[in-house]
Protein backbone atom coordinates (compact mmCIF):
# COMPACT_ATOMS: atom_id res chain seq x y z
CA UNK A 1 0.00 0.00 0.00
CA UNK A 2 1.06 3.56 -0.72
CA UNK A 3 0.13 6.33 1.71
CA UNK A 4 0.09 10.01 0.78
CA UNK A 5 -0.26 12.85 3.30
CA UNK A 6 -1.80 15.92 1.60
CA UNK A 7 -1.39 19.18 3.46
CA UNK A 8 -4.09 21.80 3.96
CA UNK A 9 -1.48 24.43 4.62
CA UNK A 10 -1.63 27.85 6.24
CA UNK A 11 1.02 30.28 4.92
CA UNK A 12 2.15 32.53 7.78
CA UNK A 13 4.38 35.55 8.26
CA UNK A 14 7.03 33.80 10.34
CA UNK A 15 9.64 35.66 12.42
CA UNK A 16 12.69 33.97 10.90
CA UNK A 17 14.10 31.01 8.96
CA UNK A 18 14.56 28.93 12.11
CA UNK A 19 10.84 29.11 12.83
CA UNK A 20 10.12 27.95 9.28
CA UNK A 21 12.43 24.96 9.73
CA UNK A 22 10.63 23.98 12.95
CA UNK A 23 7.23 24.27 11.24
CA UNK A 24 8.21 22.16 8.23
CA UNK A 25 10.01 19.50 10.23
CA UNK A 26 6.90 19.07 12.39
CA UNK A 27 4.81 18.69 9.24
CA UNK A 28 7.16 16.01 7.95
CA UNK A 29 7.14 14.25 11.32
CA UNK A 30 3.34 14.28 11.36
CA UNK A 31 3.27 12.76 7.88
CA UNK A 32 5.69 10.09 9.02
CA UNK A 33 3.49 9.34 12.06
CA UNK A 34 0.68 8.75 9.57
CA UNK A 35 3.04 6.25 7.89
CA UNK A 36 2.98 8.30 4.71
CA UNK A 37 5.34 7.46 1.85
CA UNK A 38 4.76 10.87 0.25
CA UNK A 39 4.11 14.31 1.73
CA UNK A 40 2.34 16.67 -0.68
CA UNK A 41 2.42 20.42 0.00
CA UNK A 42 0.49 23.11 -1.91
CA UNK A 43 1.30 25.58 -4.66
CA UNK A 44 3.06 28.78 -3.55
CA UNK A 45 3.78 27.35 -0.08
CA UNK A 46 7.47 28.08 -0.65
CA UNK A 47 6.90 31.84 -0.52
CA UNK A 48 6.67 31.45 3.26
CA UNK A 49 10.46 31.34 3.51
CA UNK A 50 10.50 35.11 2.90
CA UNK A 51 9.40 35.52 6.56
CA UNK A 52 8.02 39.03 6.01
CA UNK A 53 5.37 40.91 4.07
CA UNK A 54 6.11 42.81 0.83
CA UNK A 55 4.11 45.41 -1.05
CA UNK A 56 4.16 43.63 -4.41
CA UNK A 57 4.64 40.16 -5.85
CA UNK A 58 7.78 41.34 -7.62
CA UNK A 59 9.42 42.38 -4.35
CA UNK A 60 8.43 39.09 -2.75
CA UNK A 61 9.74 37.02 -5.66
CA UNK A 62 13.10 38.83 -5.65
CA UNK A 63 13.46 38.33 -1.89
CA UNK A 64 13.04 34.56 -2.29
CA UNK A 65 15.99 34.08 -4.64
CA UNK A 66 18.95 34.07 -2.19
CA UNK A 67 16.98 31.71 0.08
CA UNK A 68 16.31 28.99 -2.49
CA UNK A 69 19.60 27.05 -1.97
CA UNK A 70 18.89 26.53 1.73
CA UNK A 71 15.23 25.77 0.93
CA UNK A 72 16.44 22.93 -1.29
CA UNK A 73 18.98 21.82 1.31
CA UNK A 74 16.31 21.72 4.03
CA UNK A 75 13.88 19.53 2.11
CA UNK A 76 16.67 17.31 0.82
CA UNK A 77 17.79 16.68 4.39
CA UNK A 78 14.25 16.09 5.69
CA UNK A 79 13.45 13.60 2.91
CA UNK A 80 16.60 11.65 3.75
CA UNK A 81 16.27 11.87 7.54
CA UNK A 82 12.63 10.77 7.64
CA UNK A 83 12.82 8.46 4.60
CA UNK A 84 9.87 10.03 2.83
CA UNK A 85 9.25 11.55 -0.59
CA UNK A 86 8.40 15.24 -0.27
CA UNK A 87 6.68 17.25 -2.97
CA UNK A 88 7.33 20.65 -1.42
CA UNK A 89 4.54 22.54 -3.16
CA UNK A 90 5.95 25.32 -5.34
CA UNK A 91 8.37 28.20 -5.00
CA UNK A 92 9.03 31.08 -7.39
CA UNK A 93 12.46 30.89 -9.00
CA UNK A 94 14.20 33.32 -11.35
CA UNK A 95 15.37 31.79 -14.64
CA UNK A 96 17.82 32.85 -17.37
CA UNK A 97 15.24 34.97 -19.19
CA UNK A 98 15.07 37.24 -16.14
CA UNK A 99 11.49 36.20 -15.51
CA UNK A 100 10.26 33.93 -12.74
CA UNK A 101 8.83 30.44 -12.94
CA UNK A 102 6.45 28.56 -10.64
CA UNK A 103 8.54 25.49 -9.76
CA UNK A 104 7.48 22.32 -7.94
CA UNK A 105 10.41 20.46 -6.38
CA UNK A 106 10.21 16.80 -5.40
CA UNK A 107 12.73 15.27 -2.99
CA UNK A 108 13.63 11.59 -2.66
CA UNK A 109 14.73 9.70 0.47
CA UNK A 110 17.92 8.84 -1.43
CA UNK A 111 18.97 12.50 -1.57
CA UNK A 112 18.00 13.15 -5.18
CA UNK A 113 15.71 16.00 -6.15
CA UNK A 114 14.08 17.30 -9.31
CA UNK A 115 11.32 19.68 -10.33
CA UNK A 116 8.31 20.20 -12.56
CA UNK A 117 7.48 23.73 -13.74
CA UNK A 118 3.91 24.95 -14.03
CA UNK A 119 2.86 24.73 -17.69
CA UNK A 120 -0.26 26.88 -17.81
CA UNK A 121 -0.59 30.30 -16.19
CA UNK A 122 -3.84 31.62 -14.78
CA UNK A 123 -5.13 35.00 -15.93
CA UNK A 124 -3.83 36.58 -12.72
CA UNK A 125 -0.38 35.06 -13.22
CA UNK A 126 -0.32 36.44 -16.76
CA UNK A 127 -1.48 39.87 -15.65
CA UNK A 128 1.46 40.58 -13.33
CA UNK A 129 3.95 40.12 -16.22
CA UNK A 130 6.49 38.40 -13.99
CA UNK A 131 5.95 34.70 -14.58
CA UNK A 132 6.93 32.48 -17.48
CA UNK A 133 5.20 29.18 -18.16
CA UNK A 134 7.11 25.90 -18.21
CA UNK A 135 7.49 23.94 -21.43
CA UNK A 136 8.50 20.41 -20.39
CA UNK A 137 6.82 17.52 -18.60
CA UNK A 138 8.73 15.05 -16.45
CA UNK A 139 8.04 11.58 -15.11
CA UNK A 140 9.63 10.85 -11.74
CA UNK A 141 10.62 7.19 -11.47
CA UNK A 142 10.51 6.29 -7.79
CA UNK A 143 10.52 3.18 -5.64
CA UNK A 144 6.73 3.68 -5.38
CA UNK A 145 6.19 3.77 -9.13
CA UNK A 146 6.10 6.54 -11.72
CA UNK A 147 4.82 9.91 -10.50
CA UNK A 148 3.74 13.01 -12.40
CA UNK A 149 3.17 16.54 -11.09
CA UNK A 150 0.50 18.93 -12.40
CA UNK A 151 0.55 22.30 -10.67
CA UNK A 152 -2.98 23.52 -9.87
CA UNK A 153 -4.38 24.98 -13.15
CA UNK A 154 -2.46 22.35 -15.15
CA UNK A 155 -4.89 19.75 -13.78
CA UNK A 156 -7.72 21.43 -15.70
CA UNK A 157 -6.23 20.30 -19.03
CA UNK A 158 -6.99 16.65 -19.84
CA UNK A 159 -4.13 16.39 -22.34
CA UNK A 160 -1.54 17.36 -19.70
CA UNK A 161 -2.53 14.53 -17.36
CA UNK A 162 -3.13 12.09 -20.20
CA UNK A 163 0.43 12.65 -21.41
CA UNK A 164 1.80 11.81 -17.96
CA UNK A 165 -0.33 8.70 -17.59
CA UNK A 166 0.38 7.43 -21.09
CA UNK A 167 4.08 7.70 -20.25
CA UNK A 168 3.54 5.45 -17.24
CA UNK A 169 2.60 7.73 -14.33
CA UNK A 170 0.02 6.10 -12.06
CA UNK A 171 0.16 8.79 -9.33
CA UNK A 172 -0.47 12.45 -10.15
CA UNK A 173 0.40 15.04 -7.50
CA UNK A 174 -1.45 18.37 -7.74
CA UNK A 175 -0.14 21.15 -5.47
CA UNK A 176 -2.77 23.90 -5.57
CA UNK A 177 -3.62 27.44 -4.51
CA UNK A 178 -7.14 28.71 -5.21
CA UNK A 179 -8.48 32.10 -4.12
CA UNK A 180 -12.21 31.47 -4.63
CA UNK A 181 -14.60 28.60 -4.05
CA UNK A 182 -15.18 28.51 -7.80
CA UNK A 183 -11.43 28.13 -8.33
CA UNK A 184 -11.29 25.35 -5.75
CA UNK A 185 -14.15 23.53 -7.46
CA UNK A 186 -12.54 23.85 -10.88
CA UNK A 187 -9.40 22.14 -9.62
CA UNK A 188 -11.19 19.54 -7.49
CA UNK A 189 -13.70 18.57 -10.17
CA UNK A 190 -10.99 18.50 -12.83
CA UNK A 191 -8.91 16.15 -10.68
CA UNK A 192 -11.89 13.85 -10.18
CA UNK A 193 -12.36 13.76 -13.94
CA UNK A 194 -8.64 13.11 -14.55
CA UNK A 195 -8.69 10.17 -12.11
CA UNK A 196 -11.71 8.66 -13.88
CA UNK A 197 -10.68 9.19 -17.49
CA UNK A 198 -7.11 7.95 -16.92
CA UNK A 199 -7.91 5.34 -14.24
CA UNK A 200 -5.13 6.71 -12.03
CA UNK A 201 -4.66 8.17 -8.55
CA UNK A 202 -4.69 11.94 -8.11
CA UNK A 203 -3.66 13.65 -4.85
CA UNK A 204 -4.39 17.36 -4.24
CA UNK A 205 -3.10 19.75 -1.58
CA UNK A 206 -4.22 23.34 -0.94
CA UNK A 207 -3.20 26.56 0.75
CA UNK A 208 -5.95 27.68 3.14
CA UNK A 209 -7.24 30.90 4.74
CA UNK A 210 -5.54 34.31 4.75
CA UNK A 211 -2.25 34.80 2.91
CA UNK A 212 -0.49 38.05 3.84
CA UNK A 213 3.03 37.93 2.40
CA UNK A 214 2.40 40.48 -0.34
CA UNK A 215 -0.31 43.01 -1.08
CA UNK A 216 -1.37 40.86 -4.02
CA UNK A 217 -1.89 37.50 -2.31
CA UNK A 218 -5.18 37.09 -0.48
CA UNK A 219 -7.63 34.52 0.85
CA UNK A 220 -7.32 30.86 -0.13
CA UNK A 221 -9.80 27.99 -0.15
CA UNK A 222 -8.94 24.33 -0.01
CA UNK A 223 -9.99 20.80 0.81
CA UNK A 224 -7.21 18.28 0.15
CA UNK A 225 -8.11 14.89 -1.27
CA UNK A 226 -6.90 11.65 -2.78
CA UNK A 227 -8.96 10.47 -5.73
CA UNK A 228 -9.28 7.34 -7.84
CA UNK A 229 -11.54 6.01 -10.57
CA UNK A 230 -15.17 5.51 -9.52
CA UNK A 231 -15.21 1.81 -10.30
CA UNK A 232 -14.62 -1.62 -8.78
CA UNK A 233 -12.27 -1.60 -5.81
CA UNK A 234 -12.77 2.15 -5.22
CA UNK A 235 -15.40 4.28 -3.48
CA UNK A 236 -18.49 4.88 -5.60
CA UNK A 237 -17.67 8.59 -5.86
CA UNK A 238 -13.95 8.00 -6.43
CA UNK A 239 -12.99 9.98 -3.30
CA UNK A 240 -10.56 7.88 -1.25
CA UNK A 241 -10.14 10.54 1.43
CA UNK A 242 -10.96 14.25 1.75
CA UNK A 243 -10.29 16.91 4.37
CA UNK A 244 -12.52 19.58 5.91
CA UNK A 245 -12.68 22.88 4.05
CA UNK A 246 -10.07 25.41 5.21
CA UNK A 247 -9.05 23.51 8.34
CA UNK A 248 -5.28 23.18 8.89
CA UNK A 249 -4.68 19.44 8.71
CA UNK A 250 -2.93 16.56 7.03
CA UNK A 251 -5.26 14.46 4.90
CA UNK A 252 -3.75 10.99 4.64
CA UNK A 253 -5.07 8.13 2.56
CA UNK A 254 -3.81 4.83 1.22
CA UNK A 255 -4.20 2.88 -2.01
CA UNK A 256 -2.53 0.12 -3.99
CA UNK A 257 -1.28 0.29 -7.56
CA UNK A 258 -2.57 -3.26 -8.00
CA UNK A 259 -6.10 -1.84 -7.72
CA UNK A 260 -5.41 0.30 -10.79
CA UNK A 261 -4.12 -2.69 -12.72
CA UNK A 262 -7.29 -4.59 -11.82
CA UNK A 263 -9.70 -1.79 -12.69
CA UNK A 264 -8.00 -1.22 -16.04
CA UNK A 265 -8.49 -4.90 -16.88
CA UNK A 266 -11.80 -5.75 -15.21
CA UNK A 267 -13.52 -2.44 -14.48
CA UNK A 268 -17.04 -1.56 -15.58
CA UNK A 269 -15.40 0.75 -18.13
CA UNK A 270 -11.88 0.81 -19.58
CA UNK A 271 -11.22 4.55 -19.85
CA UNK A 272 -7.44 4.24 -19.95
CA UNK A 273 -7.41 1.72 -22.78
CA UNK A 274 -10.19 3.42 -24.72
CA UNK A 275 -8.56 6.86 -24.47
CA UNK A 276 -5.52 5.47 -26.31
CA UNK A 277 -7.80 4.19 -29.07
CA UNK A 278 -9.51 7.58 -29.34
CA UNK A 279 -6.14 9.33 -29.61
CA UNK A 280 -5.32 7.10 -32.57
CA UNK A 281 -8.68 7.88 -34.20
CA UNK A 282 -8.08 11.58 -33.66
CA UNK A 283 -4.93 11.43 -35.78
CA UNK A 284 -7.10 11.07 -38.85
CA UNK A 285 -8.38 14.18 -40.56
CA UNK A 286 -11.49 15.66 -38.99
CA UNK A 287 -14.44 15.49 -41.36
CA UNK A 288 -16.87 18.39 -41.66
CA UNK A 289 -20.34 17.49 -42.89
CA UNK A 290 -22.69 20.06 -44.41
CA UNK A 291 -26.37 19.15 -44.08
Amino acid sequence: MIRIACSQYQIEELPDWERYVVKIEKLVMDAKKDEANILLMPEYSGIEIACKKFNTDGELFEALQPLIPKYIELYQKLAQTYEIYIQAGTIIEKIKSGQFINRAYIFSPNGAYEYQDKLQLTEYEKSIHLLQHGDKQKIFETSLGKIGIAVCYDSEFPEIIRSLVQHGASIILVPSYTTTLAGYNRVFLSCRARAIENQCHVAISFVINEVNLSGEFDHAYGQAAILGPADIGFPDDGIIVQGQMNQPMLVTGKFSLEALTLVRKEGQVHNFEDSVRFTQINKEEMRFVLF
